[in-house]
């Protein structure tokens, strides 16, 4: 076979414009790219993409069993998010005509999240925690809340029917969604959340490190008091300020990470098999998961509710099928307010996993002759402690803080200038690397010739 024959090349003369051929063309179709779209036409194609989400309004009417499954979920959220991205390319949420029905389809998808999540996590209880007597009351306000977000889920569908047969004039099925497509498994299938996760020499680090961020979120969680029987004005004023629904994603994906690493890297191990408390572990960490997945969802319906919807008209509509304050209820006064016990009940075995799996030693290094602890090496020693994602004590006289955070370290080192030894407690590989960089005079002398083990902190090579 022959090779193929390489296309001519034209070197353009200087100042030369060079030319994309097709790429670059805009041709007198251009100006077609963004036009108005009649509603008209756009009625004719959301009465296709609203169609199976109509179905399934049916399917709840003519019954769906004893209590909605977390399969008829997971259909209502992938029909929700694709008939909502529908409506947010063609700019529905600005249109006096289809913006009550974009609204209603968000809500719809952020309810129908929750409710599987907690369906998921009623399913985890039972497996985990069934016999436990002291937990009836979660269980009875866990059914109570899994009623009223089935119920707001309900409400929602039926509400976008009604809209869709009147004020949009659309097609809507009368015939219901066949009962048997719900059968069968409704797992997510995701790759392993491990991009922030520090590199691992073996199992017994990543249960170091599991028990690590397992406490640091139990600290941050726990920190977020929410009294019992709160008003719904506090309560505001936590999802506007420390836990609103920014923060709860950031928690549920950081929790969704750390089961993941126990599923891609414990599970299954001879770790496992030796450490019957590890399944123990595993038990809390999907617990807590789905509970801090129904407090995401739920705060971002009302985020999108309190301060997302674009109209005061459209949101007193919505506020009558999904109420703000029993929002803030079940999001905070029930959800977070249980993750928070959750947490401090695992509180106890996270640590201990964590002190088994790390060998934990102090030593005390000195200072160089006439250093003292400033910005950059204070630096350096925070990125040693971080590399190793385990908790390192650093003490300076009477003091000790976290070596995990840099103003920690700063504040440490201001508060005891005189101080000419720095001791530290924590597992022995981040110590080891802390005597290194210490041994290498915390890099004030540059950091080029620092051993491999400190590769991590060399600074790149300034061009001569």
């Amino acid at each position: 076979m022959s090779e193929p024959r390489a296309r001519p090349t034209a070197v353009p003369e200087a100042g030369t414009p060079v030319s994309g051929g097709k790429l670059s063309a805009e041709g007198a179709a251009a100006a077609a790219l963004d036009r108005v779209l009649p509603e008209g036409d756009y009625a004719a194609r959301l009465s296709a993409d609203v169609a199976p989400l109509l179905r399934l309004e049916r399917l709840l009417d003519v019954g769906v069993g004893a209590e909605v499954s977390r399969s008829f979920c997971v259909r209502v959220i992938a029909e929700a998010e694709r008939v909502e991205y529908g409506l947010l390319e063609v700019g529905a949420r600005g249109n006096r005509r289809f913006a009550f029905a974009s609204e209603l389809v968000t809500q719809l998808r952020w309810c129908a999240k929750a409710l599987h999540a907690l369906l998921h996590l009623r399913g985890r209880i039972r497996r985990y925690l069934d016999d436990r007597r002291d937990l009836d009351s979660f269980r009875a306000d866990l059914d109570g809340c899994v009623a009223w977000v089935a119920g707001r889920v309900e409400a929602l569908l039926v509400a976008l029917r009604a809209e869709a047969a009147g004020p949009l004039r659309l097609a809507t099925p009368q015939d219901a969604a066949d009962a048997a497509s719900l059968d069968g498994e409704d797992v997510r299938w995701r790759l392993p959340q491990d991009l922030d996760v520090p590199s691992s020499h073996d199992e017994r680090d990543r249960i170091a490190e599991m028990s690590t961020a397992f406490l640091a979120l139990a600290d941050e969680v726990e920190r977020v008091h929410v009294p019992e029987g709160v008003d719904v004005e506090t309560l505001e004023a936590l999802a506007d300020g420390a836990f609103g629904a920014a923060r709860a994603q950031e928690v549920r994906v950081r929790m969704h990470a750390l089961q993941s690493t126990y599923d891609s890297v414990v599970a299954g191990t001879a770790h496992e098999v030796e450490e019957p408390r590890l399944k123990t572990f595993r038990g809390f960490v999907s617990i807590l998961l789905h509970l801090l997945e129904a407090v995401a969802y739920l705060l971002s319906a009302h985020r999108r509710l309190a301060s997302d919807v674009r109209a005061a008209t459209l949101r007193d509509r919505v506020r009558g099928l999904v109420d703000e304050a029993t929002l803030l209820r079940w999001a905070l006064g029930f959800g977070l307010a249980n993750a928070a016990r959750g947490f401090g009940e695992a509180r106890a075995l996270g640590q201990a996993l964590l002190d088994r799996a790390t060998r934990v030693r102090e030593v005390t290094l000195a200072l160089p002759p006439g250093r003292k602890l400033h910005l950059r090496p204070a630096g350096l020693i925070v990125r040693v402690v971080q590399r190793h994602g385990l908790p390192v004590e650093m003490g300076m006289g009477d003091q000790t803080v976290d070596a995990r955070h840099l103003m920690d370290v700063i504040l440490l080192a201001a508060g005891n200038p005189s101080e000419a030894g720095v001791r530290f407690r924590g597992d022995e590989r981040p110590l080891a690397d802390l005597q290194a960089l210490f041994l290498h005079r915390l890099g004030e002398e540059g950091t080029d010739r620092f051993p491999p083990s400190l590769a991590y902190l060399r600074e790149p090579s300034k061009p001569s």
